[in-house]
C-alpha cells in the first residue's frame, strides 16, 4: 500500500462514537457516515454495545480508527480492544466530542464539522504523534491522579447527576453544570469546601515509591538529571499527585507541561500546597506555570501510599478510593493522528 493512497470513501477505517459524549449526537454520527460512506460506524450507548463493538474490531481490525466522544471514550475504546487481545493498536484519528477534550487538544483536533470534510482527502499514512500509556490497576490511558484532580471529577459528575432534569430543560443550570462552567461551579461549591473541612482534620501525606528504573527529575538550575538512586522519591502533604504523557487534562488545563520532556516515561508530578494556596493560583496551574510546591520526576513506575483512602482518577473516570495504588508505564503504545501536521 503507498503512503500516498487516501482515506477516499473510507473502506479502510471505522468511526468509534460514544452517545453520552457531550457532543455527539445522531446528527453528527451521520454526517460521519455521509463522509465516508464506506466506513464501519459504531456508536454505542451502552457497555454492553460497546463491548460488541470491540469484537468486531478486534476481528477485523481497520486501518484507522476515529474517534468520537471525550478522554473517556478513548480509554475504553483502547481498554476493549487490549481486554480483547488486540497487541498493537490502529492508528487513531481523535475528534473534540467531549467535555475537556485533552487529549485531543494535545493531537491539534479541530471542529468536527471542518474535520469531516478533510477526511477522504487525508493519507491513509498520516503524519502521527506517538505515545506511550501509563496504566493504573491493570487499566492503560494518558493520565491519572489522586487529589484534587480526582476529587473534582468526582464532583463534576455527582453535580451532573443531582441537576440532570435542570439540564435538560437549559439555561443556567445547564451552563452551570456541563462543560468549563461545571468544572468552575464543582470546584468552588463543592471540592474546595469538602478539602477544607478535611485540612482541618489535617492534610493528607503521600509516600512515593519508585517501583521501576531510576527516576529523572529537575535539579536547581531547571536540567533534567537522574534522581537520587533512592527507594523513596516523595514523602510529604500532597494535595495533586498525578500522573500524564500528553500535556491536558480538560477544558485545556496544562497539567503535565513537561510531558515530552523525558521520552519513554511517564511525567509524574506532586503538587503539595494548601487548598486555598491552590486555588489562589489556579490560573498559572491551569496554563502549567511553573510554581512552589510542585515537584516533577519522569518515571517507568511509581507506587503511592497514601495516609487515608482516596479516589483516583483515570483518563478522566473516577475510581473507588485506594490507600495504594500503582502507576506504571505500559507495554502499548498508540500512534494518533496529529491534525496540526496533516
Amino acid at each position: 500500500m503507498s503512503d500516498e493512497e487516501l482515506i477516499g470513501p473510507g473502506a479502510q477505517v471505522a468511526g468509534w462514537f460514544n452517545t453520552h459524549a457531550k457532543r455527539v449526537t445522531q446528527l453528527r454520527v451521520d454526517a460521519f457516515r455521509e463522509a465516508l460512506p464506506e466506513a464501519r460506524v459504531f456508536a454505542a450507548s451502552t457497555f454492553d454495545e460497546a463491548k460488541a463493538h470491540a469484537d468486531a474490531l478486534v476481528k477485523n481490525p481497520p486501518r484507522i480508527i476515529f474517534c468520537g466522544g471525550g478522554d473517556g471514550t478513548i480509554v475504553t475504546l483502547l481498554n476493549f480492544l487490549r481486554d480483547r487481545g488486540m497487541k498493537q493498536f490502529p492508528l487513531i484519528g481523535l475528534f473534540k466530542l467531549g467535555t475537556g477534550n485533552g487529549w485531543p487538544s494535545a493531537v491539534g483536533a479541530k471542529g468536527y464539522e471542518r474535520t469531516l470534510k478533510q477526511l477522504p482527502g487525508l493519507k491513509l499514512a498520516p503524519r502521527t504523534h506517538h505515545f506511550q500509556l501509563c496504566e493504573v490497576q491493570g487499566r492503560v490511558c494518558q493520565f491519572a491522579g489522586v487529589g484534587w484532580d480526582a476529587t473534582l471529577l468526582h464532583d463534576y459528575k455527582r453535580n451532573l447527576a443531582k441537576r440532570e432534569k435542570q439540564i435538560l430543560a437549559g439555561g443556567v443550570a445547564a451552563t452551570l453544570s456541563k462543560g468549563v462552567g461545571g468544572y468552575l461551579y464543582s470546584l468552588f461549591r463543592l471540592t474546595v469546601p469538602d478539602e477544607l473541612a478535611r485540612a482541618r482534620e489535617g492534610r493528607t501525606r503521600i509516600k512515593v515509591e519508585n517501583i521501576g528504573e531510576p527516576a529523572y527529575t529537575f535539579d536547581g538550575r531547571g536540567q533534567v538529571i537522574k534522581a537520587p538512586s533512592e527507594p523513596v522519591l516523595y514523602e510529604g502533604p500532597m494535595s495533586i499527585a498525578t500522573a500524564g504523557v500528553e500535556p491536558y487534562w480538560g477544558a485545556k488545563f496544562k497539567a503535565y507541561p513537561h510531558a515530552y520532556l523525558v521520552p519513554g516515561r511517564l511525567n509524574f508530578r506532586v503538587y503539595d500546597r494548601h487548598v486555598l494556596i491552590g486555588v489562589n493560583n489556579m490560573f498559572k496551574l491551569w496554563n502549567g506555570t511553573e510554581l512552589e510546591g510542585m515537584y516533577d520526576w519522569w518515571v517507568t513506575g511509581v507506587r503511592l501510599h497514601l495516609s487515608r483512602p482516596m479516589p483516583y482518577q483515570l483518563g478522566g473516570d473516577v475510581f473507588e478510593p485506594r490507600e495504594v495504588v500503582d502507576f506504571t508505564l505500559a507495554r502499548e503504545t498508540v500512534d494518533l493522528i496529529d491534525w496540526d501536521q496533516n
